[in-house]
Formats: structure tokens, C-alpha cells, sequence
């Protein structure tokens, strides 16, 4: 299950439903530029690994997607309320933009109703 509203994803990753906000990666693409700046591509074992300079490596999988994203919340089916818990990152929601916010409580809803929908077997269990 997937569910997007403008940058704002609920999805199923690593065992649990979590939504996302989606940003630019200023990392995409910017190889070529980083050598430009003196960056050194990193090798470990023979194989690329990332770029690197000073103290610094930003590894090779940065430079594969446009976008990046990070966690605002998890949410859990709690089978004995037939809802779903949701569990915030620190203030994250809190900083959200108002737009961002709207989109983040459309993709609440649907994804609970989503979820709710896939749980509903196990309810009767």
C-alpha cells in the first residue's frame, strides 16, 4: 500500500506502515559538480562506495533517487480498538508547513482506512 498526497507518502516499509515526507535530493545527479568541488570517489574493496572529502562520505546510493525522504510517523493496527495507534518522530508533524500538514492528515486518513480495511479478517479471529 501506497498512499501520496503532494509530498506527504504512507507506506509499508521494514515491517510497519510509517509516513514520509518526500524532498528534493540535492544529492542526485551532483557527482561530476562534487569532484568539480575536490570530492574523491570512495572505493571499499574495489567498489564504489560514495564520494568523500575531509572527514566527510556521502555514499553512492544518494546519488540514485531525486528525492529523499524522512520519517514523521509510524502507525500501528490495534486489533482490539480496530484502529490504528500513530506514533510521531520528536516534533516532526509540529514543524510541518500548512500545506504539508493538510496533505499529512488526508494520507492519515486514508491510510487508516486502508489499514483498517487489510485488518479486518483478524478482527473477527
Amino acid at each position: 500500500m501506497i498512499i501520496r498526497v503532494e509530498n506527504i507518502e504512507c507506506r509499508f516499509s521494514q515491517g510497519r506502515y510509517e509516513i514520509v515526507k518526500w524532498y528534493p535530493n540535492e544529492y542526485y545527479g551532483a557527482e561530476e559538480r562534487m569532484i568539480e568541488e575536490g570530492w574523491e570517489r570512495a572505493e571499499v574493496n574495489g567498489e564504489y562506495y560514495g564520494m568523500r572529502k575531509d572527514y566527510c562520505t556521502v555514499t553512492a546510493s544518494c546519488f540514485v533517487n531525486q528525492e529523499s525522504c524522512y520519517t514523521i510517523a509510524t502507525l500501528e493496527y490495534n486489533a482490539d480498538e480496530r484502529c490504528c495507534n500513530m506514533t510521531t518522530v520528536g516534533t516532526r508533524l509540529l514543524q510541518l508547513k500548512k500545506k504539508d500538514r493538510k496533505a499529512f492528515f488526508k494520507v492519515y486518513k486514508l491510510a487508516e482506512k486502508a489499514i483498517c480495511y487489510v485488518n479486518r479478517d483478524s478482527d473477527d479471529e
